[in-house]
Formats: C-alpha cells, structure tokens, sequence
C-alpha cells in the first residue's frame, strides 16, 4: 500500500480552518499458491538424508496464480468552525477498484456533517437552565460509502479444467457482467450531545438511516445461460433506527462509581429487488426459486429473513391425519405432493388449508437473522487502590438457525446414531405419541426439509467481563505504579439456543449475500465462545 497525504490547520481569532487531501493505492492477492503431495506417505518418521521428491510419485501438484486486487483513491476535507460554536466539515473520495466491470469501476462518495454548540450562546448562559444543563450540542451529517468486498473475479469470466474423452479441456465456470459496479450506502445522522450537572450526567441520542443500493449479489439466472447465479447489482435495503449513549458518574468520593450503558434499536426492509422485484431465495441450502431454502430477500420484509416450513407439532395417529384430510377435502395428505403424511410425521402449518404441504405455498415468515435492539452496561469502581469493573453486553429481536444440529439430528438421520436428549420424547406410535413436537425419528418423509424445528431465538444476555485490580502503594523513584489484577472473560451467558454453543455464532451460507455469509443467521458449528482467565500485573517505570 502507498499513501501520500497534505495536511494544512490555520486558526486566526475565533476561526478555524483544516484541509486534507490525499491518494493512495493498494494491492491484494498477490502472487501465487502452491499445492503439492505425494501418492504414499513416508514409509517411517526416521528421514535421516535430504528429501528427493523425484523419487516417489507426486498425486497433486497445483500451481494457482491468483488474481490480483486493486484499489485507488483520490480524496480530500475541508472543516471550519466558528469559536467552539458552529462547525461544518465536507469531505470527497473517488475511489476506483479492480473487482468490478470494465464500464463502471470508479465511484464518487461525498460527505457533509455539521453541528451547533446550543450551550455556548448567550442567550443560553443566561438562561435558568444553564446551572444544571452544561452542554447542549446539535449535530448531522449525510454520507455516501461504497463496498467492494466480493471475489477479485466476480465481474469476469472464468473457466475451470475438466477432462473430455481422456483429454485436459476447459468449461466457462462464471459468467461476466461488465455493469458489475460499487454497491452504495447513504447514511443520514440527526444527533443531540447533553451534559448535566457539571457533567456528572452525559448522554448523546442519535437518529440514522441508512440506505444501501445496488446491492452486490450472486442473482439467479435463466437456466438457458448454462449458469444458476451471477454477480450483479440489484435493489434497495434500508435501516433506520435509535441509538443512545449514557454515562454517569454516580459517586465521586473516595469512593467512585460510574456508569456507561449504550443502546441501540435497528429495523430494516427490503425496499426493491431490481425491475421486477423478484424474491431471492437463498440460505442454507442455497438459491432456488421454491427450492428447500431457509432465507429470503421480499420487497417490504426484513433483508434475510426466515421463510421456511413452520413445525407446530407432530401427526400422532393415523385418525387425527384423516380427520384433516377430509376438512381439506382431500383423500390423504401429502407432502410437496407426492410423499403421503403418515403418523410420526412432523405437522407444518397448511398456510392455503390443502392439505399438501409444500415449498411453494406453505412456507412462512418467521423472523429475522439481525436482532432489533443490542446494549452494553459497564460499571466501573474504585476505593483505596482496589478497582473492579463489569461488562455487561445482550441483544433481542433476532432469531438463529442450528445448522448443524439440523445435519446431525434430524428424522431419518437413524437411532443409532447419538442424538440430542429431546429424542427421549419422540414419537415411537400410536400409543407412544412423545411430547407432541418430537416426531418419529426413523420418519423419511420430511427428513431433509429445513424447517422451524432448528430455529431459536438468538436473544442472549451475558457477563462479558469482570476485572479486579490493586494498584501497591509505593515510594521509589524507578517504578512509578504497580498494579496486579484478574481479568475473567465470557464469565457468563443467558440464551435460548439449543442446537450450538452460543447465538452469536452464525457463521456460514451457501450463497453471497448482503452483509456477507454471517447475515443469514445460520450456525453450522461455530466455535464457542471460549471463557478465559487472565492474570497480570501493570508496572510504570
């Protein structure tokens, strides 16, 4: 990475003035990778000589030459301000980035931002609040960013080996898209800054939107093309929502206490999808049209949202199946059409009330990956050298998929295998009818469907951290302040989640989608959050 920058301040009287103007450029994926090994292993561990490879028979030996990614960028600010009490900033980068197609590989991101010191007017020193109300600042600000995080050859064609009557040949694995352009988000900040009470009490409350365009997104495509997704730029998804900062120092004796706590709320919708707003299916069993999909991108629902078969419980006997086969007015109930519903079978809820369970018609809206409110609490004390503090993070609103607990434990996957302790509460027949949710689990009738059985709440509140702290008295001149203390991480954790280690874990997607693979809210083992104990000292010499 290069980067040159000029930097000019000037403050003459009460005014204040700063410029910036800059470039830089930057490289990625560099090079080349190497994959080399051999038919046999090493007869024994005892290598005594030097290594001739030439000497045994080589099973893969791969050069890659990896395709290089670049950007440029131009840019540059200018600020004013007018004694501490009006301040306006406007900024402007251009930045030009390799990955996208030849016709539109430079974007333009402009920024405006400005702010009003309420609380150093005159008329507001002289007013009854000025006493106990110390600051009051109003603040906004309007932005463009961009995003080019996808594959160094998502724009372009791209053609994978394969063998054709015994001979090396190639196949187009990608198909190119030259209009392939920088996926943008205009953001719009309104903000207000308080303090009162000399300060004691402090709290910021903003409101934003955030609206992202052009989406980058691997999109379905006609079959006839030889290809089922392609890179392209589609839609509009817009968040909006609350955020609020508080901080108090609560005692400020010889014994101190404060506070921080912030908070957020976020909602989101989907507000196009392209000319025709087509819904885009995807997920963990990837993109289909009315395919065994977990996640859907719906104009005027939340971006990635769960759509899928809602389980509301299980088919205990064979008169219960009948009885709702002739409300339907059917002979038996089926599922997708084919496969006939047979006691033990998981129930799903028959959305149009004919009694063929399937993809296209029955799946439901049943929440979002993204929660709707997320907060931090921290408590800070201190007495006589001793010091503790307390972290204290959660989130509600959003819901988890238990990808993995899906793969292994699921009807039809056998009881032989080891499975989770709900199986002790199956269904086993007629008479054995379980809990009325836990369904046969020798039934193959609905064994691979992604449905609601494996999605949880990812609501979760936790004791991030504490630490304990002293600070020894000392009287030398060589080490100023000693300090031991103890610092325990992820002591904690309240959650609903059943099917994986924790509800922040999602972690994987057959499918590029926006905000990458963890925005779909799928677990498929994901790593627990490890708990750790911390032991250390602090010394300032």
């Amino acid at each position: 990475m290069l980067q040159a920058l000029a930097n000019y301040d000037k403050t003459f009287g009460k005014h204040g003035v700063s410029l910036m103007a800059g470039a830089s450029t930057e490289q990625a994926n560099i090079g080349s990778s190497t994959d080399q090994y051999f038919q046999n292993n090493f007869p024994n561990d005892a290598i005594t000589k030097s290594f001739d490879g030439n000497k045994l028979t080589v099973k893969t030996n791969l050069v890659t030459e990896l395709t290089p990614s670049r950007l440029t960028s131009f840019f540059g600010r200018a600020s004013y301000d007018y004694d501490d009490r009006y301040m306006v900033s406007a900024s402007l980068r251009v930045d030009g980035g390799s990955v996208f197609g030849a016709d539109h590989k430079w974007g333009t991101f402009p920024a405006l931002s400005g702010g009003w010191m309420i609380s150093k007017e005159k008329f507001w020193k002289n007013s009854t609040m000025a006493p106990w109300w110390d600051t009051f600042k109003l603040r906004a600000s309007f932005g463009v960013t961009g995003n080019n995080q996808i594959s160094s050859t998502a724009a372009y064609s791209t053609l994978t080996n394969a063998l054709y009557g015994g001979y090396a040949g190639y196949y187009a694995n990608t198909i190119a898209n030259k209009d392939l352009s920088w996926e943008k988000t205009y953001s719009t900040d309104v903000a207000m800054d308080f303090a009162f009470l000399k300060n004691r009490l402090q709290m910021s409350l903003d409101w934003y939107t955030k609206t992202t365009k052009d989406l980058l997104y691997q999109v379905p495509v006609v079959g006839a093309s030889g290809f089922t997704t392609a890179w392209d730029n589609l839609g509009e998804i817009r968040n909006w929502g609350l955020e609020m900062e508080l901080t108090s120092h609560n005692l400020t004796g010889k014994f101190k206490w404060n506070t921080s706590f912030n908070i957020s709320y976020n909602k989101n919708k989907v507000i196009s999808l392209g000319t025709d707003d087509t819904p885009i299916y995807s997920g963990w069993n990837g993109v289909g049209d009315n395919g065994n999909t977990s996640n859907v991108l719906m104009v005027g629902h939340p971006a990635n949202a769960f759509y899928m078969l809602h389980a509301i419980g299980v088919w205990k006997n064979q008169a219960e199946i009948d009885a709702y086969a002739q409300e339907c007015g059917v002979s038996k109930l089926t599922f997708n059409g084919k496969t006939t519903i047979k006691p033990g079978d998981i129930k799903y809820e028959d959305v149009n009330h004919d009694g063929d369970y399937s993809y296209s018609k029955d799946r439901v809206f049943l929440g979002q990956p993204t929660p709707k409110v997320t907060f931090g609490l921290t408590n800070t004390f201190e007495w006589k050298g001793f010091d503790a503090s307390v972290l204290i993070t959660g989130q509600f609103g959003g819901r988890i998929y238990g990808a993995l607990g899906r793969a292994i434990d699921r009807p039809s996957m056998g009881a032989k295998s080891n499975v989770m302790d709900c199986w002790t509460n199956a269904w086993w027949s007629e008479d054995e009818v379980g809990d009325g949710k836990t369904p046969y689990i020798l039934s193959t009738t609905t064994g691979g469907t992604c449905d609601s059985r494996w999605l949880y709440s990812s609501d979760y509140v936790s004791l991030k951290n504490l630490t304990l702290g002293y600070t020894v008295p000392l009287k030398s001149n060589f080490v100023k302040t000693l300090r031991v203390f103890v610092s325990l991480e992820n002591l904690l954790r309240y959650d609903h989640y059943y099917e994986g280690y924790s509800p922040e874990a999602a972690n994987t997607a057959r499918s590029g989608v926006p905000g990458g693979t963890t925005a779909l809210g799928i677990d498929y083992g994901g790593y627990p959050t490890a708990k750790s104990y911390n032991l250390g000292v602090n010394i300032t010499f």
